[in-house]
């Protein structure tokens, strides 16, 4: 009764800073909460309602399902431990699965006709910095090749490359997973590396997430292409690959998952057209 809802949010926030990959996301979704009202409250007053009314206004403002789902995951969890590790007693978890907004449906955005020729016509000049960066057409080519994130991308080092075995090392603290994983490199991709300038940092594609970011919103405006993010590339590569007659196994060893649900709902989006002409060849 004396502990209040904050407490317990940043003694969990504490212990997630030491285990995370990307701490600065779970330090932003914790400011986010904070500017609620609802951190004020004691932990054994918090009821389902309290969360209900945290989820409308949230979405009310703006806020995408998706993120709200994350953010009361995140006081879930806190929550959670609180009562079996923290020995705070509370007569319930007052966050139940029906209060979660239902998530908007996968996406399965890939490159439309004409979209690649596109990109590969403006990346070289749409970054409108004193120095345009020249990786980024090899860019685009190596992730619809290899299926990288963009964290994994952009931390890819030459070190990490045998072009003798044609394999890349993806290390463990640059995954989603934590997981290593080894990563065959297609014909194109072995191309693209053996044009790609070296730099003198030892990194494949030595340039910053926020210039990256930049770069790729100025890309698309000036291609006139909307609603593609880069990580849509990797369900781009990772469909081609199912498509090319890979199986799911040898399409995990691009992807790292480790499930393959996940990756046939969230990474293969088959083009029709392309399973038509298989079909009647």
């Amino acid at each position: 009764s004396k502990t209040t809802f904050k407490s317990v949010l940043v003694r969990h926030l504490e212990d997630r800073m030491k285990l995370v990959r990307a701490p600065k996301k779970e330090a932003a979704r914790f400011n986010t909460i904070c500017k609620s009202k609802i951190i004020d409250t004691f932990l054994s007053d918090l009821t389902p309602s309290n969360f209900a009314e945290y989820r409308d206004k949230r979405i009310e403002a703006g806020a995408a399902p998706a993120t709200v789902i994350r953010e009361l995951s995140f006081m879930s969890v806190a929550i959670s431990k609180a009562i079996k590790i923290y020995n705070c007693w509370i007569p319930e978890h007052p966050i139940k699965n029906s209060i979660r907004p239902k998530e908007a449906a996968p996406r399965n955005r890939r490159l439309e006709n004409g979209e690649y020729d596109r990109l590969k016509e403006y990346c070289k000049g749409a970054p409108k910095f004193k120095k345009p960066s020249p990786y980024w057409c090899d860019a685009i080519d190596f992730t619809i090749e290899s299926a990288l994130r963009l964290n994994e991308l952009l931390s890819l080092t030459w070190k990490n490359i045998n072009m003798t075995t044609m394999t890349m090392k993806i290390e463990a603290k640059h995954t989603k997973t934590n997981t290593e994983r080894i990563v065959p490199l297609t014909p194109k991709a072995l191309q693209v590396l053996k044009k790609i300038p070296r730099s003198i940092d030892g990194r494949v594609f030595p340039m910053s997430i926020n210039n990256f970011n930049r770069g790729w919103r100025a890309i698309c405006k000036n291609a006139n292409i909307t609603g593609l993010r880069w990580h849509d590339l990797r369900r781009e590569a990772c469909s081609r690959l199912l498509e090319s007659g890979l199986s799911i196994s040898e399409c995990q060893l691009f992807t790292g998952h480790k499930t393959v649900s996940l990756m046939l709902k969230t990474y293969s989006a088959h083009n029709p057209v392309t399973v038509a002409k298989k079909l009647n060849s």
